[in-house]
């Protein structure tokens, strides 16, 4: 499965007809999740109610039935994920928390003549800026502000023979240099919320001084989210950019496994690491490279700096100290790829492990690591 996400440009009318949908879905998921909490209702349940519903209720008959199945399935979802422990307990919708809507089948939406149909709403312009392939599954309408853009989800054949000779490559992540390789080359940080500071700011002092509910007070805030989002598709780019320049030039490429929301509980760098957006480089990096028949590796980055890649031997490293120099062979390397080099040798091996070329693996003497280390380890036993 493959998202295409293109920029619609809904008529004065059409748009009107887009937002009753979203606040009708916000509406009925609040309703929803209520009846959930007071009586317990189960999931089909729900979906039968709100089929009996609709034909009473003016603002449910104005929504297709598949969008507002969709609904309930999303709640169905947040709550399978909190029984799972994977997220909170779901939350009731405020206005503006709820900005989408979705077309679970084909039938419901449609691209037609070079724009996009949706039932109950008409004919959309749409700006096809690349190829749609694949089977059409699903479509999400979703507003950005003043934007609306429509994530139509196909069925799509990856993988396939390579389509290029590339060869392994370890990522060290960090924040002066976002991604430093193995083979020395290094990306710097671009520091967008650094140079969209004073923006932000300005406008965020404009919008405290306006009177509350006030209009000035809600153009001020339109300001200040379009500002947000402007800095957030920066930061889309050049994920996109960097994930594509990896996957196109390496076959195999090894990343840490790193915890992110642990990380950013350290308030002095929590900006910097949400800035670098390594979350979203590491999962765009694994979906190019699974198109191109290649293949991203997480292994656990503890003890890669303190390491030498040449030798072996361990010695302390402060954060400080930007070169590694080892003194048993005398290695003098860049901090960032000498952890790259360890992180490679890592990844290497432990795609040997999995493809039954080493029966055993080796894991720290506390017997402690990652899920899928000990997963590794039990099956080889």
């Amino acid at each position: 499965m493959r998202t295409f996400r293109f920029r619609v440009y809904p008529t004065p009318q059409q748009e009107v007809l887009m937002s009753q949908t979203i606040e009708t879905c916000r509406r009925t998921y609040n309703q929803l999740l209520d009846d959930k909490i007071k009586n317990g209702t189960s999931y089909f349940d729900q979906r039968r109610l709100l089929g009996l519903r609709r034909p009473q209720d003016k603002f449910l008959k104005q929504v297709h039935s598949q969008v507002l199945q969709d609904v309930s399935l999303r709640l169905e979802r947040a709550s399978r994920a909190f029984l799972k422990g994977l997220s909170d307990f779901p939350k009731f919708k405020r206005n503006g928390r709820y900005n989408s809507f979705t077309y679970p089948q084909l039938g419901g939406f449609a691209l037609v003549g070079g724009r996009l149909r949706l039932s109950m709403i008409g004919r959309l312009r749409i700006r096809l800026h690349r190829d749609l392939v694949g089977r059409m599954k699903t479509c999400t309408v979703v507003r950005r502000i003043d934007q609306w853009y429509a994530c139509i989800v196909a069925d799509i054949r990856v993988g396939g023979p390579p389509q290029h000779c590339g060869v392994p490559v370890g990522v060290d992540l960090g924040i002066t240099s976002v991604v430093a390789l193995s083979d020395c080359r290094k990306v710097a940080a671009p520091r967008f919320l650094n140079k969209a500071e004073d923006e932000i700011r300005a406008l965020q002092k404009s919008m405290s001084r306006k009177k509350s509910g006030s209009n000035n007070r809600e153009k001020a805030r339109l300001k200040l989210a379009k500002a947000w989002r402007r800095l957030g598709n920066r930061r889309d780019d050049f994920a996109h950019k960097t994930s594509h320049f990896l996957a196109e030039n390496y076959n195999q490429i090894v990343f840490e496994d790193l915890s992110i929301p642990r990380m950013v509980k350290n308030h002095k760098l929590a900006s910097a690491i949400l800035d670098a957006c390594w979350g979203k480089l590491r999962l765009l990096t694994a979906s190019k490279a699974e198109s191109r028949s290649g293949r991203v590796i997480l292994v656990d980055a503890r003890g890669t700096s303190q390491k030498c890649s040449r030798c072996g031997n361990t010695r302390e490293m402060p954060l400080t100290e930007r070169i590694f120099r080892c003194e048993e062979c005398g290695l003098e390397l860049d901090r960032d790829v000498n952890a790259a080099r360890n992180i490679l040798a890592r990844g290497l091996e432990q795609a040997r492990v999995e493809a039954g070329q080493i029966p055993t693996i080796r894991v720290s003497k506390s017997g402690r690591g990652s899920k899928k280390f000990r997963s590794i380890l039990n099956s080889s036993r």
